[in-house]
């Protein structure tokens, strides 16, 4: 069988086939056909189903993320700007950043004590909440570039909501 002519016999023998037989075949190609199409239309469902999900999912994870990101950048913007202060004043201005008042803090240097950085001073806070704890203690490194060398932090008397904290810092 040649080339040329190899397809067209293939098509002249069907001719000769019997009229149930002809009908026999185009429901076989036509039933051949529609398989093809509906495994085709299954298969691009499953995978836009599968993108679908991984879409959501990286939706779900910068909805998740972002707020993050953006307190890092946050930080970021606000590193060192107290740094230029003395100490003193920049822990002072940290807590009152944080929204503890004059009533709850003392901040006073020690007495003849000097790190290797520079002064070292002692703050000491009263009946913190979580919220205005965490901020002293994160804006006291990230503003103010002030290092702990100890720390206590005690319940507040009379209140277990709220804790007392006791730094010792230095720059």
């Amino acid at each position: 069988m040649s080339w040329l002519n190899g397809p067209w016999r293939i098509v002249a023998r069907l001719t000769h086939l019997t009229a149930p037989a002809q009908r026999r075949l185009w429901r076989m190609l036509i039933l051949a056909w529609a398989t093809l199409l509906l495994g085709a239309w299954a298969a691009l469902s499953a995978f836009t189903r599968v993108e679908e999900k991984a879409a959501e999912d990286a939706g779900q994870t910068y909805v998740s993320v972002a707020p993050l990101a953006a307190e890092v950048m946050d930080l970021r913007q606000r590193r060192g700007q107290l740094e230029a202060q003395p100490p003193l004043l920049a822990a002072e201005q940290v807590a009152r950043n944080s929204g503890i008042g004059p009533d709850r803090l003392r901040i006073q240097l020690t007495a003849g004590a000097t790190s290797e950085a520079g002064q070292t001073l002692t703050l000491r806070a009263q009946a913190l909440t979580l919220r205005e704890l965490v901020g002293v203690l994160r804006d006291l490194k990230v503003e103010a570039g002030l290092t702990t060398l100890s720390a206590h932090m005690a319940p507040a008397p009379g209140n277990d909501n709220r804790m007392d904290l006791d730094l010792v810092l230095s720059r």
